[in-house]
C-alpha cells in the first residue's frame, strides 16, 4: 500500500481496456517458408555495407512489422514441452521442442527500448528440433514491437554443433555480448538486453502425460471441495484462472471469456506477460527491475547527482534510464512512444508494478506446483490444493451473526474517509488469520509483552492478485525509492485510504483488505513527506513513523473487547468516526498535516501480525 499525498480514489467501476496486453494471432508460416522482409533485422544473407544502410535496416525493423497489426487480438497459449516452451508465434508449437544440451537451454528472449527512437521491440531466438529427434535443429527467430506478433524466420536444419554456433552468433549480433557472458552482460546502447527466464520444472513431462500406456486406468473423479463456502470464494479470487474468474452464487459468476485477474492487473500496468510470463519470471529480473528504478529515483531526487551529469542532465538521464528499465521489464505501449519516468508519481507506479510482479509470480507458482493428491495418492479438489499451498496456520470464516463480524463492519463504516463519499464498502466475508512464521517472529521480538495501547489494529490494502503471495510469505518491506516516508510497510486507520490501493475496478468491484496487529508506539510523527524517515525513526528510538493526517480518530478502544477476541487484549482500534482536527483558520507558525488521513509505516516485519482478512464489494454511488 504505497502512500500518496492526499490520494484521489482509484475506485472506478469501469474496467480498463485490456487490449494493450494481448498480441495478435497470425496464420502460421509453413515449415521452411520465410516472410518477405529483405531489409529488416539483417535477416538476409547480405549485411548493410555502410552506416547509412545499417541505420536503414534498423529503421525497417520497426516499420516492417506494422503490417502485422490487427484489430482482433488474443492472449497466446504457451505450450511447454521439454526444458522451455516453444515460442507461441512459431509454426512448430505442435511438432517441435526447444533443444537442450549439457545443461544449456537454447532459448533467448531479448528486449530493447530506445525512447528517443520510439523503439520498443523484442527478439526471440530458439533452436528447435522435432519431438523425439534431436539429431538436427532449426534456428527460429521472431522479432517486432512489444505487444505485436512481428516477423519470423527459420534457418536450417543444422547438425547440433552448427546450430549452436548459429545461435551464439545471432545472440552476439543482437546484444554485442557472448552467450556465455549473458548473466553478467551490461546492456549496450542500440543493442538488445537478455531477459532471464526460469525453466524450473513445474509439471509432469509432456511425454509422460501423453505417452501410450499398456494399462488404461479409469480416471478418478475430482471430489467436491472440502473448504468452507467463504474460503472457496476467496480462493476463486486470489487464484483466478483465465476461464473461471469470478464469483459463485450472487457474488461470483463464471465468465468463460474473461481474462484472469492477473492478466487484467498486468494489462492495467502495461506489463507484457507474453514476453515474460508469470511462472517463468526469474527472481533476478525482478531485482534488476528494482535496480533500474533505483537509478531513476536517484536522478529524479537529485538532478545534480553524478549519474545525471554523466548522462547529460536530468532530461537525458531519465530518457536513458527509462529505456534501460523497459528493456528489463517489458511494457506494451502499442505504437505510442514509451512513457518517460521523470517524476516521482510515475516512478511509484512502476515500483508498484515490480513489487506486484513478485507477489503475482508467487501466486502463479503456487497454482503450478500445488499437489493435486492427498497423502494416500487420491485426487483432491484443485481449489483445496491451492489453498493448502498457502500454508496458513488457521483461516476461520467469521459468522455474519457474531459480535466480531458486526464490530469489523462498524470499524469499516466508521473509518470511511469523508473525501471518499463517492463509493461505499460492503464487507462480504471476514476471516481470522494466523501465520506461524509471523507468530514466532512476533513472540521472539517480545512484542506480545508490550504494554496496552502500543499495539494497534490497522488496515492494509493491496491488489487481490497480490494476496496469494502475501498470505504465503507475509507483508514484505517495500523498496525505499519514491516512498513518502521511506522503506517500510504502510498501514492506515481509515479503511477507504487502504481500499483505494485494491484496484477493485479490475475485479468487478471485489477487493481484499487486511487488518493487522502492529507494534507501533511510540511514533516518529511527521507532518510532511520525509524520504529519510526510516533512518530518522530508528535514530529517534521510535517503533514506527506516523504521517499525520487532517482527519483523525479521536477515541480508541481495546480490540479484544470490541471484537470479542481475547487474543487481541491490549491492542487498540478506533472507537467511532474520525474528525477533522485541522482548524479552519490556520495559525501562523503552526505545523499542519499534508495528508488527509494518517498513515503508519513499519520498518521491521516482526512488528506485523496479520489478524483478519476481509473480502469486500466496492459500490460506486
Amino acid at each position: 500500500m504505497p502512500p500518496r499525498k492526499k490520494p484521489a480514489s482509484t475506485a472506478s467501476s469501469k474496467p480498463p481496456s485490456r487490449a494493450s496486453a494481448r498480441i495478435q494471432s497470425k496464420a502460421p508460416v509453413s515449415a521452411g517458408q520465410k516472410r518477405g522482409h529483405s531489409d529488416s533485422e539483417e535477416e538476409t544473407n547480405k549485411k548493410p555495407r555502410s552506416k547509412k544502410a545499417k541505420a536503414a535496416a534498423s529503421k525497417d525493423e520497426d516499420a516492417e512489422d506494422v503490417k502485422d497489426m490487427e484489430e482482433t487480438k488474443k492472449m497466446v497459449t504457451v505450450v511447454k514441452r521439454g526444458a522451455a516452451p516453444v515460442d507461441p508465434g512459431s509454426p512448430y508449437v505442435d511438432t517441435h521442442q526447444v533443444y537442450a544440451s549439457d545443461g544449456e537451454v537454447w532459448d533467448a528472449m531479448l528486449n530493447q527500448t530506445d525512447i528517443g527512437k520510439n523503439a520498443n521491440k523484442f527478439y526471440v531466438i530458439q533452436l528447435l528440433h522435432p519431438i523425439g529427434n534431436n539429431s538436427f535443429s532449426i534456428l527460429f527467430t521472431r522479432w517486432g514491437r512489444v505487444g505485436e506478433t512481428g516477423q519470423k524466420q527459420v534457418k536450417g536444419p543444422f547438425a547440433a554443433a552448427q546450430a549452436i554456433a548459429m545461435f551464439k552468433k545471432q545472440f552476439k549480433d543482437k546484444t554485442s555480448s557472448a552467450w556465455e557472458q549473458r548473466r553478467t552482460m551490461v546492456a549496450k546502447k542500440g543493442k538488445y538486453t537478455w531477459l532471464e527466464r526460469s525453466f524450473e520444472e513445474d509439471e509432469e513431462p509432456e511425454e509422460k502425460k501423453a505417452g501410450p500406456s499398456k494399462e488404461v486406468k479409469e480416471e478418478e473423479p475430482i471430489p467436491e471441495s472440502a473448504l468452507a463456502f467463504e474460503i472457496q470464494e476467496l480462493c476463486r479470487l486470489i487464484f483466478s484462472t483465465r476461464r473461471a474468474t469470478f464469483l459463485l452464487s450472487s457474488l461470483l459468476t463464471f465468465l468463460n471469456d474473461t481474462p484472469s485477474l492477473i492478466e487484467a492487473h498486468l494489462s492495467s500496468m502495461n506489463y507484457d506477460a507474453n514476453k515474460l510470463p508469470l511462472g517463468k519470471l526469474a527472481k533476478s529480473t525482478i531485482l534488476n527491475g528494482f535496480a533500474a528504478l533505483k537509478a531513476l529515483s536517484e536522478v529524479i531526487s537529485d538532478p545534480n547527482c553524478d549519474t545525471a551529469k554523466q548522462l547529460g542532465g536530468l532530461g537525458n538521464a531519465c530518457v536513458d534510464l527509462t529505456g534501460r528499465y523497459y528493456s528489463i521489464i517489458p511494457h506494451v505501449f502499442g505504437r505510442n512512444r514509451p512513457i518517460v519516468i521523470n517524476e516521482m508519481t510515475i516512478l511509484k507506479k512502476e515500483l508498484e508494478l515490480v513489487d506486484a510482479l513478485g507477489d503475482m509470480e508467487i501466486a502463479q507458482k503456487l497454482i503450478q506446483t500445488s499437489v493435486m493428491t492427498d497423502t494416500a495418492g487420491k485426487p483432491v479438489n484443485p481449489m483445496d490444493a491451492h489453498f493448502r499451498s498457502l500454508q496458513l496456520s488457521t483461516m476461520d470464516p467469521i459468522s455474519p451473526d457474531s459480535k466480531e463480524f458486526r464490530s469489523l463492519v462498524a470499524y469499516a463504516t466508521d473509518s470511511h474517509g469523508a473525501t471518499h463519499g463517492h463509493y461505499s464498502i460492503n464487507i462480504k466475508h471476514a476471516f481470522r488469520i494466523e501465520r506461524e512464521e509471523e507468530t514466532q517472529g512476533w513472540i521472539a521480538a517480545g512484542h506480545h509483552k508490550l504494554e496496552a495501547g502500543r499495539r494497534m489494529l490497522l488496515w492494509h490494502g493491496s491488489r487481490s492478485t497480490n494476496f496469494a503471495g502475501i498470505l504465503r510469505q507475509g507483508l514484505r518491506i517495500a523498496p525505499p525509492e519514491g516512498y513518502m516516508f521511506g522503506k517500510g510497510v504502510y498501514f492506515a486507520d481509515m479503511v477507504s485510504k487502504s481500499a483505494n490501493y485494491c484496484y477493485t475496478n479490475l475485479s468487478h468491484g471485489l477487493g481484499l483488505l487486511l487488518l493487522c496487529e502492529v507494534a507501533a508506539q511510540p511514533f516518529f510523527e511527521q507532518y510532511d513527506a520525509n524520504y529519510n524517515a526510516a533512518d530518522e525513526c530508528k535514530a529517534a528510538g521510535k517503533m514506527a513513523t506516523k504521517g499525520l493526517g487532517e482527519w483523525q480518530p479521536t477515541k480508541w478502544q481495546d480490540a479484544a473487547v470490541a471484537l470479542d477476541n481475547a487474543a487481541l487484549e491490549g491492542c487498540v482500534m478506533p472507537d467511532g468516526p474520525a474528525r477533522n482536527l485541522t482548524p479552519a483558520m490556520p495559525t501562523p507558525g503552526m505545523m499542519y498535516p499534508s495528508l488527509f488521513y494518517n498513515e503508519y509505516i513499519i520498518y521491521d516485519p516482526s512488528q506485523i501480525r496479520v489478524r483478519y482478512l476481509l473480502l469486500f464489494k466496492m459500490n460506486n454511488h
